[in-house]
């Protein structure tokens, strides 16, 4: 947005999707500085147009979010009336053991692993885009190994491959856990949060006409509704996120391959440049050695040398 907008406070935001007066689906006003322009925006966008809230740190603030609505919703389900709506919608669904519990599904180290993965995939590349120019260097220098010597880039390479090997274990370790809360999401029973959200506290009342003072809130169907919203953003998130670590890990696959083809390459090519010094130096040696004996020549069916002073020998 390139105007600058006076944004809801955030904690009034969430106080108001949490009671139920505000409905997620809903769009929301928000003016300019000078307040003579009204926009209507969505609730994801409103999220991100918060400077603290970014692409990188969304999934994170949506969790914070699930939570919220997980302990109001535990918090609920304490009350009596609560508990018979719920066990008369069961029974319409004729499935009894429904409830509102709602799990956490992300260990309390999630985020903390998670935001090293970029890190850990940004550390490894730079080591092999290092070891390409290193490579790329030594292409053009000459090399005098001798069989069982080490590649001056050898330690490089090894230690490079062991990093890269390293981040990808620790990649695919996170990948799993994040498809085991994937799942979890997946199978989240929504059935009974739908049909609560269009039960309005009138109804909650009529289950126990007494005069007990129940604690529902005036807009108790909307909190099941921006619950299941909520839901669906964070599930949402979360794939997009598990996309996103695969394709990183995808990239540090090729690149950890690209490291081990090179390293058996400049190994090759080291070696064989040496034997090829080799032989040149042999032939020289052995064209010396005629030189110094004279010309070969056939005679009679005989090899002859003749020397400098045009005698001949006969050599076989």
């Amino acid at each position: 947005m390139g105007e600058q907008w006076s944004l809801i406070n955030f904690t009034e935001l969430m106080d108001s999707i949490l009671t139920g007066d505000r409905s997620i689906d809903d769009p929301i006003d928000i003016y300019n500085k000078r307040r003579d322009t009204l926009s209507k925006i969505s609730f994801l966008n409103l999220l991100l147009n918060y400077n603290n809230i970014d692409k990188d740190n969304l999934l994170e603030v949506l969790y914070k979010i699930f939570i919220e609505f997980q302990s109001k919703i535990n918090n609920l389900q304490r009350e009596n009336v609560v508990q018979q709506m719920v066990e008369r919608i069961n029974n319409e669904w004729f499935y009894p053991e429904n409830s509102l519990n709602i799990n956490d599904p992300f260990s309390k180290s999630f985020f903390t692993k998670n935001n090293l993965n970029k890190l850990k995939y940004e550390n490894s590349c730079k080591k092999c885009n290092k070891i390409e120019y290193l490579c790329k260097i030594e292409n053009n220098m000459p090399l005098n190994l001798k069989e069982g010597d080490k590649h001056p880039l050898e330690n490089n390479f090894i230690s490079t491959i062991e990093d890269c090997e390293n981040s990808i274990q620790y990649l695919q370790n996170n990948i799993q856990n994040i498809e085991q809360i994937i799942s979890y999401l997946n199978n989240f029973n929504l059935s009974l949060f739908i049909d609560l959200s269009i039960k309005h506290k009138s109804l909650y009342l009529k289950i126990d006409q007494t005069d007990k003072n129940y604690e529902i809130p005036e807009k108790i169907h909307k909190i099941f509704s921006n619950f299941i919203h909520i839901h669906n953003l964070l599930h949402k998130q979360l794939i997009q996120y598990h996309q996103h670590i695969n394709q990183l890990l995808d990239d540090l696959k090729r690149k950890c391959n690209h490291m081990n083809t090179l390293k058996q390459n400049i190994q090759s090519i080291a070696y064989i440049s040496n034997v090829n010094d080799e032989k040149d130096v042999k032939d020289e040696k052995e064209k010396q050695i005629i030189d110094d004996l004279g010309q070969l020549y056939v005679e009679n069916n005989k090899v002859k040398i003749k020397d400098n002073d045009e005698q001949s020998f006969v050599f076989f």
